[in-house]
């Protein structure tokens, strides 16, 4: 039970209070900006990678894409799951990502160095 000072008031107003001339720090983007197109099968999962200028997508056709967001350009596909991805993650702070797959494994893909691209694979999960 909430007491009168912990209390929110919901309303269906679209409009924020106030005048209404209150501009967000954050624009509304209502038309895609680009499209990243390569995938053969459903995407599944997507991350920025460190930067915001490059992300990764996981897809149900066992690849993962690194693509440059400001040219719409695949830059690595990321490939060597034997069955379809079911997530990717990304390094807050690295050039590192993570995918994993039906096939029981998770691949951890190294970018921290530009002329090598290295990948460590690891066994092992049932579920």
């Amino acid at each position: 039970q909430m007491s009168g000072e912990d209390e929110v008031e919901f309303s269906d107003k679209d409009e924020p209070d106030g005048d209404g001339d209150v501009s967000s720090d954050c624009p509304t983007v209502r038309a895609p900006l680009t499209s990243l197109k390569s995938h053969q099968g459903v995407v599944i999962a997507a991350d920025w990678l460190v930067g915001g200028k490059q992300a990764v997508t996981a897809s149900w056709d066992r690849a993962a894409n690194l693509y440059d967001v400001e040219t719409s350009e695949l830059v690595h596909s990321l490939t060597g799951h034997d069955q379809e991805l079911t997530h990717c993650c990304t390094h807050p702070t690295q050039r590192l990502v993570v995918t994993s797959s039906r096939d029981t494994t998770f691949r951890l893909w190294d970018f921290r160095d530009p002329s090598i691209h290295s990948v460590n694979v690891f066994q092992g999960h049932t579920e």
